[in-house]
């Protein structure tokens, strides 16, 4: 299945980041699917090999899902792609005169199973060495993708998502953040612990955080919606912004964070997945500016370039699917059975637009 996605995805671009979302019974054989996977890409691949994710997240759309970041052909010779350590934990360096961007993935800890607040420490200090290798700081994040199994599990009072966002506060306090959180999406999965992906950028771009007036910051959420035992005080929020923008004046790309069905900081509570769907996308058609009836500068026209649906119930795929076939015709979207981090949400969307 690897290689018939290869065949049909890749092509001659400079590839710098391979995700797999995968049906896995358990972290044996999680573990053992993402060996293969990273052998795999080192024998098919020309160093340097793309960075590797893999996935415990079980495909609604065939069996093996494959999403493909790459530098197109039509970037500037001068643009260097570089392979780099930072102690054990490899990752991509890309470079120009005037920028700067750090391509990380498959962050997780040693032990998939420690408790998951050891594994977020683990796991956050291997993000934490390469971004000093770099000079660079957690303030410089700008894509963040959190994979947590679990995610709605309580252990010793405390969801588990609540656990990783008391530990990313706590990383994340050591930076400034001058250009806001990153755009981040925090979602379940079946199996393989916690993992991290990031995008860093440094140097002469535009970065503008993006805020919707319809829903609150995740930051600022109020105790009602984080569940632990600790008092508020000691309690981290979820530190991301809902979209972020990235601009070298000729292009923008957003970043859209994963985004559910709420508004404020309230859930829209009901049983239609296909209602909690139009909402979400309505909240990211807001966030880009992208309604329906709109009137948009012709600078400013764009459009969704690539989407991810993760859907709490396996049920819903077929439905979910012919809705987003009519919403967002043309639009690649990957479909994936994921846990959402409120048990009351059915559905959460994340994705690129292009500007």
């Amino acid at each position: 299945m690897a290689e018939e996605l290869l065949l049909s995805a890749v092509r001659r671009e400079r590839v710098v980041r391979l995700i797999f979302f995968t049906a896995c019974k358990d972290n044996q054989e999680y573990r053992q699917q993402r060996t293969f996977l990273e052998q795999w890409a080192d024998s098919h691949f020309p160093s340097p090999r793309p960075v590797v994710s893999v996935v415990a997240q079980k495909p609604l759309e065939g069996e093996l899902v494959l999403e493909v970041h790459s530098l197109p052909l039509s970037v500037d010779e001068a643009v260097m792609l570089e392979e780099r350590f930072a102690s054990s934990v490899r990752y991509l360096r890309i470079t120009s005169a005037d920028y700067r961007e750090i391509i990380a993935g498959g962050l997780c800890a040693d032990d998939l199973n420690l408790p998951i607040r050891e594994q977020s420490e683990q796991t956050f200090r291997k993000a934490e060495e390469i971004l000093k290798a770099e000079q660079m700081n957690f303030g410089d994040i700008v894509r963040q993708w959190n994979y947590l199994e679990g995610i709605t599990d309580i252990a010793h009072g405390n969801q588990c998502y609540q656990d990783f966002n008391d530990v990313r506060s706590q990383f994340y306090a050591t930076s400034e953040w001058q250009s806001g959180y990153p755009a981040a999406t925090g979602i379940g999965a079946q199996h393989g612990g916690i993992q991290i992906d990031f995008n860093a950028v440094s140097g002469k771009i535009g970065i503008i955080p993006l805020d919707n007036d319809w829903q609150r910051a995740a930051h600022v959420y109020s105790d009602e919606v984080l569940i632990s035992h600790r008092p508020d005080t000691e309690k981290g929020t979820p530190k991301f912004e809902r979209g972020k923008s990235l601009s070298d004046h000729q292009q923008e790309v957003i970043y859209i964070s994963g985004t559910a069905a709420i508004r404020g900081e309230e859930s829209m509570v009901t049983g239609d997945v296909l209602w909690q769907t139009e909402i979400t996308l309505e909240n990211i058609q807001h966030l880009i500016g992208l309604e329906e009836g709109k009137e948009k500068l012709p600078e400013h026209s764009g459009k969704l370039e690539l989407l991810r649906v993760y859907l709490k119930n396996e049920k819903d795929a077929q439905i979910v699917k012919e809705d987003m076939d009519k919403l967002c015709p043309g639009v690649p979207v990957a479909y994936l059975y994921a846990d959402v981090c409120r048990e009351e949400l059915l559905v959460e969307i994340e994705g690129i637009a292009h500007l």
